[in-house]
């Protein structure tokens, strides 16, 4: 399941999860970052912990609140750092 969480540290990260029971299993977390553009401020996912090798364990007092992510940020999350599949909005599904 794909999450996002804000840490107490202030960071905002997305991630491919797994529960433990104390916290979460990360595999590709990124972090969530606001960048400027030439229409205002927008949102880019960066590597969380590149450097680290295999999964990363959050521990749950680390995290301020978790949450299921907005479709459109899963679908970037997915393009850049997962399997590429996306979800379709419920408009798409209609007959043309």
């Amino acid at each position: 399941m794909i999450k996002v969480f804000k840490m107490i540290s202030g960071e905002e990260l997305i991630s491919k999860t797994v529960d433990t029971g104390t916290g979460w299993t990360l595999n590709s977390p990124a972090q969530i970052v606001m960048q400027q553009t030439k229409d205002g401020l927008g949102v880019a996912l960066a590597p969380y912990m590149p450097y680290a090798s295999g999964d990363i364990h959050l521990y749950t007092h680390a995290v301020a609140s978790e949450s299921i992510p907005d479709v459109n940020m899963e679908n970037e999350y997915s393009r850049l750092f997962g399997s590429g599949i996306q979800i379709a909005g419920a408009g798409s599904l209609l007959a043309r």
